[in-house]
């Protein structure tokens, strides 16, 4: 069994085309890398209990020498964290390759990635069995992620069942304009903590595409073969996946799509993408 299977479900099997929204995968997981291995985890608590309170931080587990683990409480939310001193074993995931296809890290933060010294595991069970319940999860589990990041050595977050990795100055960025719209704008999302956008190949022709909006019970977007400039699909398909995970709009099959007043897509399904053509 590897080192993450016990927090791993069986993938689903693709929608079919009306079946969409699915139930979102109700476990939410990702890793948090350091540039050192930590003497204690005593800072990480109380940089926890800091944030959310004296109570939050419960269940400290020291019993294994070098993996110490605990429990944080967020809005009614359990979140299990364990510290490994090790780099991320490169068969559970290797990061370094996914350090080289994120659009948005710079060199120097691909090497911080790559260099990595230890991590930490941070798991919530069970909150995500609605839409609604997957995104209080999420922003709740953003909030944790942000907490830790503020620990001196903190590289970035990897996110589970996608090749997303942010770096700790563009996760702390979404966690101040999270602070700013508040979880009770019914328009907003931190999807860039949550969703890869990357270049793929699809039928020979360029495509920029999402991954991580099937944990929400989603399907994938993706622009086919895309005549826009890069930085304007983009802008799309963070407000097209904001959207989704919102619940204000829904992506499906053979649909005429306005971008603007004068362009027009059309969304075709391949699998468990929704891609959009003529952008």
């Amino acid at each position: 069994m590897g080192l993450f299977d016990r927090f791993k479900k069986k993938a689903p099997e693709p929608a079919p085309k009306s079946e969409w929204p699915k139930p979102p995968r109700e476990d939410t997981m990702a890793l948090l890398l350091m540039d050192r291995v930590l003497k204690n985890v005593g800072p990480a608590i109380e940089q926890l209990r800091k944030t959310f309170g004296e109570r939050s931080v419960s269940g400290i587990d020291r019993s294994h020498p070098k993996v110490p683990a605990f429990t944080v409480t967020v809005d009614g939310l359990e979140f299990w964290c364990s510290y490994l001193p090790m780099p991320v074993p490169k068969e559970e995931r290797d990061i370094a390759v996914m350090a080289q296809h994120n659009l948005f890290l710079s060199p120097e933060r691909q090497e911080a990635f790559c260099n990595h010294k230890s991590f930490w595991v941070l798991a919530q069970k069970g909150g995500g069995k609605t839409l609604e319940g997957k995104r209080r999860a999420c922003w709740d589990f953003s909030l944790v992620c942000a907490a830790l990041l503020e620990l001196e050595g903190a590289v970035g977050v990897s996110v589970t069942n996608t090749a997303l990795l942010v770096s700790k100055e563009n996760y702390l960025s979404r966690r101040a304009q999270m602070e700013e719209v508040g979880r009770d704008d019914p328009d907003y999302f931190p999807v860039p903590l949550w969703v890869w956008f990357y270049r793929g190949l699809q039928e020979d022709k360029p495509t920029i595409q999402t991954q991580g909006l099937a944990e929400f019970g989603l399907p994938e977007l993706g622009f086919f073969d895309p005549e826009l400039p890069v930085e304007d699909t983009l802008n799309y398909l963070f407000t097209m996946s904001s959207w989704q995970v919102t619940g204000k709009q829904l992506y499906r099959n053979m649909a005429l799509i306005p971008l603007t007043e004068e362009i027009e897509v059309v969304s075709k399904q391949e699998g468990d993408t929704i891609f959009f053509i003529g952008g």
